[in-house]
């Protein structure tokens, strides 16, 4: 019988937790048990501590000794810096992008603009995340430039995360119809229109992942227990 490489149950119970967080499953700053995430997934308290770890370098988790582990929660001074990064980084992606992958990258846009706009339609909000988060990795994507990709990664997993929680329908909306005009501007061949667009649109994501419901609650204070727990079943395969 073929054994599994060595680490590879770590790994799929990182990215059941990782998931989980990316889509909303957990909420922001809630505590988590690694004792009973280990019988929720079927495994030892092992893997579930190296996930953690695993969790903690990617910024989604925040182990507090003698408090417990709990899953990030952005102030205010984090999302504004947030934006700050994303300016940066996808405005210069952008420029890369348009000389090396025009096509490709109008292309991908307007297919994740119409996919994000289809899922509010059918109020799928987890669809739309995902299709917002392809939206602006497209252009990260198609910039050419590894080295960008990797600074962008650092912090793609928090925004995800911040998309699924914190942005309320209006804002996706809005967040959709800025994707489109982006687009439309590309195809005009009107780039500084189009960096001027996806600037503000980043700069929107401050108001559009408000804190403040949130605030009220000192970071690592134990919220409500959430169902995330109910749905979580053994890990398969």
């Amino acid at each position: 019988m073929q054994q599994r490489p060595r680490g590879s149950l770590t790994e799929r119970v990182t990215e059941r937790l990782r998931r989980a967080i990316l889509d909303g499953e957990f909420a922001l700053g809630e505590a988590l048990s690694e004792e009973k995430l280990a019988t929720k997934l079927g495994v030892s308290r092992s893997p579930v501590r190296q996930a953690f770890a695993a969790l903690e370098q990617q910024g989604l988790i925040h182990v507090r000794p003698q408090r417990g582990t709990f899953v990030f929660e952005p102030t205010a001074e984090d999302t504004a810096e947030l934006c700050e990064f994303r300016r940066m980084i996808e405005i210069e992606a952008l420029d890369l992008a348009v000389v090396r992958q025009r096509v490709a990258l109008v292309s991908s846009l307007a297919a994740a603009a119409a996919a994000m706009a289809e899922a509010l339609e059918a109020e799928d909000y987890l669809q739309a995340t995902h299709a917002d988060y392809e939206f602006h990795d497209a252009i990260i994507q198609n910039s050419g430039n590894s080295y960008l990709a990797s600074a962008y990664k650092l912090v793609s997993g928090k925004l995800t995360a911040m998309r699924s929680h914190q942005s309320i329908l209006p804002s996706r909306q809005n967040a959709s119809a800025e994707h489109f005009e982006i687009v439309g501007f590309l195809k005009a061949g009107d780039m500084l229109a189009a960096r001027g667009a996806l600037a503000t649109h980043i700069l929107k994501m401050a108001a559009r992942y408000s804190l403040e419901p949130e605030a009220i609650r000192p970071v690592g204070i134990r919220m409500a227990r959430s169902t995330a727990l109910d749905h979580m079943g053994p890990l398969t395969g």
